[in-house]
């Protein structure tokens, strides 16, 4: 019988948030969950053993920041950004491996899953600490961002067409210190979830001893990592479009159906992927495929499976 690819699936922000919810009840978060988990299991009942899921956090670490920025009166110990996506890791981790195991449990599926709080080593000196490039957060107004900017110092940028978040730096990940965890889990059997938010970003001390830092690490530049790392045949990006597109921007936006790396590096280079959006899930497949990795494919959120048959998304070879 031929062998299944070991697939990595990273799933965006969107994951979990509603599209047209700003602040979404935590009951809906489980409910869009059941649908990103219940096309995994269906994976499973494919064949599919050995998956890891990773996840953005953009939207919740955003509102975990704001929380704390609108209560800095009452609770003014400052909690730094390292923590919030630690706190986001715990949070998303646990509903997806509630849910994922859940449906299982319906099936009469014999799997289970398990989420590990990753810590992501960056490098002290990276240029992105002097210029932050990251959205996190919310969608504002261009009239409300300006006054987060005066109030609170913040930096914004256009995100898309969407509006506008604010930026922080987003270092590139060099190191996953749990990868060996992964590697266990899957041996194990288990559909292993982490990386969440990019991974919490920490730098090692000339000691060992690893230290958190200010900054949001690419989730899709960890999740090439990591599937690297794992020596993963296939990584797959999840997001809110059906894929990378030329023009994006314009009145007639084309899909990428199929593309080399070659192609794609030349894509980034003439600029067509916006910053903060599509141009990391571009940089990360191109980097996923020159380490090692047999495919990647950029596409919708509700579009795995039909991704996975090649019916869907943008695939990407050497």
């Amino acid at each position: 019988m031929t062998r299944k690819p070991v697939l990595l699936i990273s799933f965006g922000g969107n994951a979990l948030t509603p599209a047209d919810t700003i602040h979404p009840h935590q009951r809906e978060e489980f409910d869009i969950a059941y649908k990103s988990m219940s096309a995994v299991v269906d994976l499973v009942e494919k064949g599919f053993d050995k998956i890891i899921l990773t996840h953005g956090n953009g939207p919740q670490v955003g509102q975990i920041f704001l929380q704390q920025e609108l209560t800095k009166h009452e609770f003014p110990r400052q909690v730094t950004l390292d923590v919030c996506v630690a706190d986001s890791q715990g949070r998303i981790g646990y509903i997806l491996q509630n849910v994922f195991d859940n449906i299982c449990q319906e099936r009469k599926i014999d799997k289970k899953s398990f989420a590990v709080i990753t810590q992501v080593i960056v490098d002290s000196k990276d240029p992105a600490f002097n210029r932050p490039t990251k959205p996190i957060g919310l969608f504002y107004s261009k009239i409300d961002a300006d006054k987060l900017i005066k109030e609170r110092g913040w930096e914004f940028m256009e995100d898309a067409g969407r509006g506008y978040r604010r930026v922080v730096a987003s270092p590139i990940p060099l190191e996953i210190v749990e990868s060996e965890i992964f590697h266990e889990l899957l041996e194990r059997g288990f559909i292993a979830i982490g990386g969440g938010g990019g991974g919490i970003p920490v730098i090692r001390k000339s000691n060992g001893a690893l230290v958190g830092v200010e900054a949001v690490i690419d989730k899709d530049r960890t999740s090439a990592l990591l599937a690297n790392a794992l020596k993963v045949d296939q990584l797959i990006i999840l997001t809110s479009v059906d894929g990378a597109c030329l023009n994006f921007n314009s009145a007639n936006p084309q899909l990428i159906k199929e593309v080399t790396i070659s192609q794609m590096e030349a894509y980034i280079e003439q600029g067509e992927f916006s910053e903060g959006s599509m141009k990391p899930k571009a940089e990360a497949v191109v980097q996923f495929i020159k380490n090692g990795g047999e495919k990647a494919i950029i596409a919708n959120l509700n579009a795995l499976i039909p991704a996975i048959e090649g019916k869907a998304g943008t695939h990407v070879t050497a």
